[in-house]
């Protein structure tokens, strides 16, 4: 009756890791969701279904097939969970580390024969291996997800990898202080025992579980990025920019931080499209947003405003300071040739910029810095203005009226 429960949940078992395996496939082949990580998570799901089916051939004589490859089949598969994940996440790859802890646990279990004779010390490296790759999957995804969701989410998305990690190390403590609970907690001959084939099936489940729902928040992620940036520049679209003016606004009133909104327009854009094509025009705008991210802080918003309009907003800045960031830009674009079909493409900016006042409101401060850059143009291009000094002025004379 015991065989045949155990024939029932090894097809069990079966049955959900290849059908695992096909819908990562799907997702990497036909949907082109996150390929590489989808092929880590459909191969690793292969791995353990062959390792699983190679347990059920054990038997007491001494087999490196059935023991050796079996649980190095499924570390590898671990292994390649992780992997998906960190390509998931665009995370820093462990391949060196990873590998490392995959030869020094295939030479600790080669150190005595695959068979049951020395089947808990087996499972017990087996067992702090697996414990090891899953705990570092769970500390990997937590770091990763905590940047798009809140962090109690995030760790309650990576419960399952925390505690299948810990059930491993339970088991190989409970396997060095009590090695006759071998049959009962390890696949140590067969699978006879029906906690190990819940254990395996749970494990397998959740791991998925939470891998679909890894992919499926990058997945989100990355379609509210999209819908946020400007597909030529990459820069931020002005979709993005109400949320991020608001923000440092409030930094602004809350705390005084000041803040500064530059406007940039590239000088006779129209010309380089008629001289050069719009291919041109379009190799030149990627080209000033690659000079901008280039030359301003990582705490600096930039946004593609228009056409050939670009907007940064600057906290922490004055308007002493934006006007060194204003002439910085300025010599960069000056200084910088672009090439095309062997032709040679000059290109200047009008800048105009403002600081925030307690007086005005964001569309004000966006209005007067618009303003200053039609100042600007109208001053001859590639110039920088500011109304800030028109508005002293203007505050100077009212006082003096008064």
């Amino acid at each position: 009756m015991e065989h045949s429960q155990s024939i029932v949940f090894v097809q069990f078992f079966s049955l959900i890791a290849v059908s695992c395996a096909v819908a990562w496939t799907l997702l990497a082949t036909l949907l082109r969701i996150a390929p590489k990580a989808s092929w880590c998570f459909a191969t690793a799901n292969t791995f353990t279904f062959i390792g699983i089916l190679l347990y059920t051939q054990r038997t007491e004589a001494i087999s490196y097939l059935y023991w050796f490859v079996a649980d190095m089949t499924i570390l590898s598969g671990f292994a390649l969970v992780r992997w998906g994940c960190q390509h998931l996440f665009k995370q820093p790859l462990s391949y060196r580390f990873d590998l490392i802890l995959l030869a020094a646990t295939a030479l600790l279990m080669l150190l005595v024969p695959a068979s049951v004779t020395y089947a808990v010390y087996l499972v017990i490296i087996m067992s702090i291996t697996a414990a090891i790759f899953i705990t570092l999957s769970g500390i990997d995804n937590f770091l990763a997800v905590k940047k798009h969701l809140p962090i109690y989410y995030a760790a309650l998305l990576n419960v399952p990898f925390f505690t299948i990690g810990l059930l491993f190390i339970i088991r190989a403590v409970i396997l060095l202080f009590s090695p006759d609970q071998l049959d009962h907690i390890s696949a140590g001959d067969k699978l006879n025992s029906l906690l190990v084939l819940w254990s395996y099936i749970i494990l397998l489940l959740f791991t998925n579980l939470v891998l679909f729902g890894n992919a499926l928040t990058r997945l989100v992620y990355k379609a509210a990025r999209l819908a946020n940036k400007d597909q030529l520049t990459g820069l931020w679209n002005r979709h993005a920019l109400l949320n991020k003016l608001e923000e440092v606004d409030a930094l602004w009133l809350r705390n005084g931080l000041a803040y500064s909104l530059m406007v940039l327009d590239l000088d006779h854009f129209k010309r380089i499209n008629d001289s050069y094509g719009h291919l041109a025009g379009d190799m030149v705008l990627k080209n000033t947003a690659d000079i901008l991210q280039l030359s301003l802080r990582k705490i600096d918003f930039i946004c593609r405003y228009g056409g050939e309009e670009f907007l940064i907003i600057l906290p922490l800045t004055d308007k002493n300071e934006a006007q060194i960031v204003a002439e910085k830009v300025q010599q960069r674009i000056n200084d910088n040739t672009i090439l095309w079909q062997k032709k040679s493409i000059n290109t200047t900016l009008s800048i105009g910029y403002a600081t925030c006042k307690s007086h005005l409101s964001i569309e004000q401060l966006l209005q007067l810095a618009d303003d200053a850059m039609y100042l600007a143009k109208s001053k001859g291009r590639n110039t920088i203005c500011s109304m800030d000094s028109m508005e002293d002025s203007t505050d100077t004379s009212e006082k003096s009226q008064q």
